[in-house]
């Protein structure tokens, strides 16, 4: 109970508050009797203390120590029986108390003893707590009861709403709006901005928070009571808005019922979204692995998942970093218990968050490690490089917002519902290709590879090798000489062995062109124009600016 309801009560009917009027808020879960000056070790948050004061007579310095000690641990307040000894209070010790909001009252008049006023207290104290008791199970019933009645979280929330007789205001962990009451319309879109933007810059534990809003046209919902709403991971958060900064402790008891109750009905609902998205992975699933047979078919089993015809396809995919599966989710609330239970699920409803107002209407889910986007496309405005734009933008504010890093694959197009497994595939070689390439938080669209990408699937020193083998006789030539007969021999190659195109773009005769190609037989030994010393000398030139960025031999 607060402390000014204890005082109001007839065991403190005489008393005098001398100091810290303003504090008179405070909870009181326990009283104490102090007679030693080392009562501090022994003193708990939200303790009130008895005391006659006695030492206080011997050692007067000991008492502002006291007091600042007891604000640091939280305690409730002190009261004195200052006439039992003749103590005088002084105004240094007065003054600090009123700084402190610390209360100081005066119990001389009271004709109850120390025991006795402890004694009563604590009855009171545990009344109260019983009386508690009850109102939180006669809520908490009340509102069980509308949740088996099959009424709505916006249904709960209009009768907390009145119950209080203050505005309330339910956000998912997105900062997202899922219901309101008692707030003007004209206001709830400012106002929950400025929740979000306050739950993003202060990090808010699993108990309840207050905070204010500083806006002075808010002046009537300037104080805030927050209580996150938590199942297995955080849920949301439940807000009232009221003028008073200390509402009565049955407000805060109907809110952690109303929140109780509102986290069941949010485990019930995710248990019937996890269930419905079982099923539509299973179905994408058999899709893809080719398990039906006509089109029919699959828009008849599709349509609950929202698939229909007329329409073209791509494939998106979608995968966490392989250095981020372990990091934690910096932001929005997330912690590293979530991430333990939780973690797939949180990425998947940040990632389709994230993605919400793409260009294409889409379909999500997921297979293996891979986050599937499904994209419905007219094939009029398929803009296949406005999309990797797009998705570029989506993976950075994916890790700006949510600390996740993703890399995306797309696939090519296809236009019968059959083919989107083929699409699929595509999107997922795309990933692997660019985790190849070491990179991260990349958009790759699908391409058919050359043969640039089949050296790099080779281990680097085999291509060296083979590099070296090839061009070792060039090694006896003096190196400016060999660099004009490399050169040659590469546009050789390159025009097809047309020895007057290579002339052309050589810059030199023909028959300078024939001279240096006689000299390359003579090192080498082979036939240039035999078709397996061609393709060696082709691959090796091919390979040549992957091992040596800055040039060849």
């Amino acid at each position: 109970m607060h402390l000014d309801e204890l005082i109001r009560s007839d065991i403190y009917d005489s008393s005098q508050i001398l100091a810290g009027a303003e504090g008179m808020s405070r909870q009181v879960e326990t009283v104490n009797i102090m007679d030693t000056p080392d009562i501090i070790h022994f003193l708990k948050p939200n303790e009130l203390l008895l005391t006659n004061g006695f030492f206080f007579k011997a050692a007067p310095d000991t008492l502002p120590k006291l007091i600042s000690d007891m604000q640091q641990l939280k305690c409730s307040g002190i009261a004195i029986k200052t006439k039992r000894f003749g103590i005088t209070i002084p105004d240094d010790v007065i003054a600090e108390a009123e700084r402190l909001q610390f209360p100081i009252i005066e119990i001389s008049e009271s004709k109850l003893s120390l025991g006795e006023i402890l004694q009563r207290s604590t009855s009171l104290i545990l009344d109260n707590k019983n009386e508690e008791l009850q109102y939180a199970l006669h809520i908490h019933k009340r509102f069980c009861d509308m949740s088996m009645q099959g009424k709505s979280i916006a249904d709960l929330v209009a009768a907390l709403a009145k119950l209080l007789s203050s505005p309330i205001v339910l956000l998912n962990d997105k900062r997202q709006l899922i219901a309101s009451s008692n707030l003007p319309s004209s206001q709830l879109e400012e106002i929950t901005r400025m929740i979000g933007s306050a739950l993003d810059s202060t990090q808010f534990g699993t108990a309840s928070s207050t905070f204010c809003l500083l806006e002075t046209r808010f002046r009537h919902y300037s104080h805030v009571l927050l209580y996150p709403v938590h199942t297995y991971r955080l849920e949301g958060y439940l807000l009232s808005f009221h003028g008073s900064p200390s509402p009565s402790s049955r407000y805060g008891l109907t809110m952690e019922q109303a929140v109780n109750v509102i986290g069941m009905e949010l485990t019930k609902a995710q248990a019937v979204k996890e269930r419905s998205r079982r099923y539509k992975n299973e179905f994408f699933s058999d899709l893809i692995e080719g398990y039906y047979s006509t089109e029919a078919e699959v828009f008849h089993s599709g349509k609950k998942f929202g698939l229909t015809p007329n329409v073209n396809w791509v494939v998106v995919t979608a995968r966490i970093d392989e250095p981020d599966r372990t990091r934690s989710l910096h932001k929005r609330g997330s912690n590293l218990n979530e991430l333990s239970i939780s973690e797939r699920d949180v990425q998947y409803e940040f990632i389709k968050w994230q993605l919400q107002g793409l260009r294409y209407p889409f379909k999500m889910f997921t297979k293996n490690d891979n986050f599937a986007i499904l994209l419905a496309i007219d094939e009029i405005t398929w803009n296949e490089p406005l999309l990797i734009e797009e998705l570029r933008g989506r993976v950075d504010a994916l890790f700006n917002d949510a600390g996740i890093s993703i890399s995306i694959g797309i696939g090519n197009l296809v236009t019968s519902v059959l083919d989107i497994g083929l699409s699929y595939n595509e999107a997922v070689k795309a990933l692997q290709y660019g985790y190849q390439m070491n990179m991260y938080r990349f958009v790759e669209s699908f391409q058919s590879k050359d043969t640039a990408y089949l050296f790099r699937m080779l281990p680097h020193d085999e291509l060296r090798q083979f590099y070296e083998d090839t061009l070792r006789s060039f090694y006896q030539v003096d190196p400016q000489e060999r660099e004009e007969l490399l050169r040659t021999l590469r546009v050789f190659y390159d025009t097809q062995c047309q020895l007057v195109e290579t002339s052309k773009q050589l810059y030199v005769h023909r028959n300078t062109v024939v001279y240096r190609l006689d000299k390359c037989e003579k090192i080498t030994g082979l036939r240039l124009k035999d078709p397996s010393t061609s393709l060696r000398f082709r691959m090796a030139f091919a390979i040549e600016s992957m091992i040596f960025p800055q040039g060849g031999l």
